[in-house]
């Protein structure tokens, strides 16, 4: 059985032996979490108490913060400038203000950009390097409301909500194993950590919070936390940490996943198709002329090798690859790089007996899925056309063929995948059943 530990900082036992705040029981450990996902590098911030009783401490002074209360803050000539309650801004001489929650509540933090997000608990900003660092500190259980509905979605509860118990155990374990007891931060970054974004999502999947309240996974023989790893969808096969990062561990490691086959839409199954000369413009060569796969055992590629008309070669990692590639800020759809899980297959200029190119043969194929704009008369064009799946065509024809990649999954493979836990839910596993198909020799353990 796993024990938190409550410890109380300095500011608060000040303020307890004063009689600000009153002491409660520690119920669960409160977390820091660094707002970088969609506040990263903030210049100008607005927070609003919506509810709650807060105290703002600044420079020394501690006042009572409650609801409507208002905080400025923004920077001229580089240097922070504060304002409170609609007052005169001031120039802000410390390096750090904090929002403290005595009693629950929830403060809005705003920013010029119309980028607008509730946060449970209370807020710490340090000023640094020309900018406002933000970290949101709150109850753990209420820092996983905000973690599970966006990691999953809140839909899924209504016939995957064992999938969402599934999620909330794992985002549970990776909080205790990567936060350390609550000495080491987290980011809201679902590139660095786990996505995070406050009370705006909060919903059904908070149901799936508070009925595994306190589980985590733990090893089998030492009791100790894992490292609960996860991703989107695995593509039908689960990926070996090591193969990912170059650390072994035994509770993540590859074996096949029929739950994440025929589920997930696009990053099921996706394409995308490059023209050869774009391809070696994007690793320093001339057009491709041909590549090739190295694997792990899973199927996911390890590395590229291509080769382009001037005999020069270069390689690859699988994963810088995709990089090059993926659709960073775009929507998902079906005609994107979504991960290392593909096949590579060259369609060349060449000319057949009856004068069509080889990629005019190739769509007819295709049929309708070769393109999605226009009829078969257009496809050919498009396709000879085209520089790259995401940057569309060229006013001239290729004369040196594409690239067809074919891939499946969505994300590092390792671990839990997201989809094929939610098409578990809807044949009827439980959550305990999830979380022993996706990580090796672990069990349940509950916090207290």
């Amino acid at each position: 059985m796993l024990r938190i530990v409550c410890r109380l900082p300095f500011l608060w036992l000040a303020l307890l032996v004063l009689g600000l705040i009153q002491a409660t029981p520690c119920q669960a450990k409160m977390v820091s979490v660094e707002l970088v996902w969609k506040l990263g590098q903030a210049g100008w911030i607005q927070i609003d108490v919506l509810n709650g009783d807060y105290l703002l401490v600044m420079n020394n002074t501690t006042v009572k913060f409650s609801a409507s209360s208002t905080l400025q803050v923004g920077w001229g000539g580089w240097t922070p400038v504060v304002r409170v309650n609609h007052e005169n801004f001031q120039v802000f001489s410390g390096s750090e203000l904090k929002i403290i929650a005595l009693r629950s509540g929830n403060l809005c933090v705003k920013t010029p950009e119309d980028k607008e997000v509730v946060y449970r608990g209370g807020v710490q900003l340090n000023w640094q390097e020309g900018h406002w660092r933000l970290i949101n500190q709150l109850d753990s259980e209420d820092y996983l409301k905000g973690v599970v509905p966006i990691e999953m979605s809140n839909e899924w509860a209504k016939s995957g909500t064992e999938a969402l118990k599934a999620q909330a155990v794992a985002a549970r374990t990776y909080l205790i194993k990567h936060s350390e007891n609550g000495q080491k931060m987290i980011t809201d970054s679902p590139d660095i950590d786990q996505a995070y974004a406050g009370k705006n999502v909060e919903g059904e999947a908070t149901a799936a919070v508070e009925a595994t309240r306190g589980e985590i996974l733990v090893d089998a023989q030492t009791r100790q936390p894992i490292d609960a790893l996860y991703s989107s969808h695995s593509g039908g096969y689960t990926e070996d940490a090591d193969n990912v990062w170059g650390n072994p561990d035994t509770h993540n490691i590859s074996q096949p996943d029929p739950f994440s086959k025929g589920v997930g839409g696009p990053v099921d199954h996706w394409r995308f198709i490059v023209s050869a000369p774009f391809l070696g413009s994007t690793f320093g060569l001339g057009p491709v002329q041909s590549v090739e796969l190295d694997k792990f055992p899973s199927g996911r590629v390890k590395s590229v090798r291509m080769k382009d008309g001037f005999g020069s070669t270069k390689e690859v990692k699988g994963r810088a690859f995709v990089k090059a590639f993926y659709p960073f800020g775009q929507p998902i759809r079906t005609e994107a790089f979504l991960g290392n899980f593909f096949e590579a297959q060259v369609v060349a200029p060449r000319r057949d007996l009856l004068g069509r190119t080889g990629l005019t043969v190739f769509l007819e194929t295709l049929g309708d899925q070769g393109s999605t704009k226009g009829n078969q008369e257009e496809q050919g064009p498009l396709l000879s056309k085209i520089l790259s799946t995401s940057l569309g065509t060229t006013a001239e024809p290729q004369p040196f063929g594409v690239f067809i990649f074919n891939g499946r999954g969505w994300g590092h493979g390792v671990g839990m995948s997201q989809w094929g836990a939610y098409h578990m839910a809807q044949l009827g596993y439980s959550y305990q059943d999830i979380i022993n198909f996706y990580y090796n020799n672990t069990l349940i353990s509950e916090g207290s």
